[in-house]
């Protein structure tokens, strides 16, 4: 078993820099100087991890917020699919615009206004009426009454998140050197017409068809004109991916199933992506891992006979081509005394790495009420990293 230390909040905030290595020969090559041509543009300085997160570009200081923060949230997408859509886009990103050469900043190409006509349904504009003519969604299906013409003529595009990756071009300006763009799929749609509520399952097929055509056409148009910037971005790589959106009753977080690349030339190539999340235990996640959901559940067990009060254990499993690839566990405990967390934290460490030795597993402990107590990140052949909250 290998060795891990116990790292309080000042000796965390001191020490970050130096948690996953010295940095000499990680991250990011050295930031270009831009202050003789733009100084309100610098980069946030790369700590070396695992994940190999890009560096962030900052105007002024501090942190550029895009142009649809938050439209997800107010579209009603769950956390747990927002979540995976943000996080997710970015490893996708790292296949095209590598982290040691690009710097990511969130969205600035399409503003909210932009976003809001191409989600909704499209609209045939007429002399009473602008309608809405870049709406991507189908227009209202036959029926008697709205609650037939929605369910007969389902919305397929959920929501649209954008990611820039910069560069540096030869005035040593930082510049957008390649567009992510996360399309969401519902896999149900939920509507609510003439008092009545209605789901209509959308296919996997139908996804495919529909999120392919929806981004040549988003790519066609940020080329034409829809961007927000006064940029030329005819020769910047777009990264396009399909995510599949869970229905809201649904434990598991969504995934991503299809990317495209389309290159300034007009080329698009697409690759299928396999990629599953799974929640332990599930009777799912039993029938279809079964050796993980049995590793799981004796790590589960053995939890809860070192603690006398009872323990809430869940697993959050990410599968990439039917392989774990990352597995972050829930625990609630009742405890009377801090103590007992070191404790509780210390075994779970131990047992994680035995359970799941070549795993990336991340540990959130927390307390009835919900407050976080302490955190636990195991990377195979990395020290183990413990943090209680103080």
């Amino acid at each position: 078993m290998k060795r891990w230390g116990i790292i309080g909040f000042s000796l965390l905030v001191l020490a970050g820099c130096n948690l996953f290595g010295d940095g000499q020969d990680e991250g990011p090559e050295q930031a270009p100087d831009v202050s003789e041509v733009d100084d309100s543009l610098s980069v946030v300085p790369s700590i070396p991890s695992e994940e190999n997160y890009y560096s962030n570009v900052l105007r002024e200081g501090s942190y550029i917020h895009g142009e649809t923060r938050g439209y997800g949230l107010d579209l009603g997408m769950s956390r747990k699919d927002l979540d995976w859509l943000e996080l997710g886009l970015e490893d996708i990103a790292k296949d095209t615009f590598s982290p040691d050469s690009h710097y990511f900043q969130e969205g600035e190409h399409l503003t909210r206004d932009t976003l809001r006509s191409w989600i909704r349904r499209y609209e045939e504009p007429t002399d009473d009426n602008p309608g809405n003519p870049g709406g991507l969604n189908p227009p209202l299906g036959e029926g008697e009454d709205d609650f037939e013409k929605n369910k007969n003529s389902p919305w397929v595009l959920s929501n649209v998140l954008e990611h820039n990756y910069m560069g540096v071009d030869d005035n040593d300006e930082y510049v957008t050197a390649g567009i992510v763009l996360g399309l969401s799929l519902y896999s149900e749609y939920s509507f609510t017409a003439d008092g009545r509520t209605g789901e209509v399952p959308i296919s996997s097929s139908k996804q495919e068809e529909e999120g392919m055509a929806f981004a040549e056409e988003m790519v066609d148009r940020l080329r034409n004109g829809a961007s927000n910037k006064e940029e030329d971005i005819s020769d910047v790589p777009i990264v396009v991916a399909l995510f599949s959106e869970q229905p809201s009753n649904s434990i598991n977080a969504g995934n991503f199933f299809k990317v495209g690349v389309f290159e300034p030339s007009g080329n698009v190539n697409w690759d299928d992506i396999n990629q599953k999340h799974l929640y332990f235990p599930s009777s799912v996640a039993s029938e279809e891992h079964q050796n993980d959901a049995s590793r799981f559940s004796q790590f589960q067990a053995d939890i809860q006979s070192f603690f006398d009060n009872h323990v809430g254990v869940v697993g959050r499993a990410r599968y990439d081509d039917n392989q774990l690839t990352k597995l972050i566990v829930d625990m609630n405990i009742q405890y009377k005394g801090k103590a007992e967390v070191v404790a509780m934290t210390q075994y779970a460490a131990g047992r994680i790495e035995e359970h799941f030795e070549n795993v990336p597993v991340d540990i959130n402990i927390s307390s009835l009420s919900g407050s976080l107590e302490s955190i636990v990140s195991y990377h195979p052949n990395t020290e183990t990293f413990i943090h209680i909250i103080q």
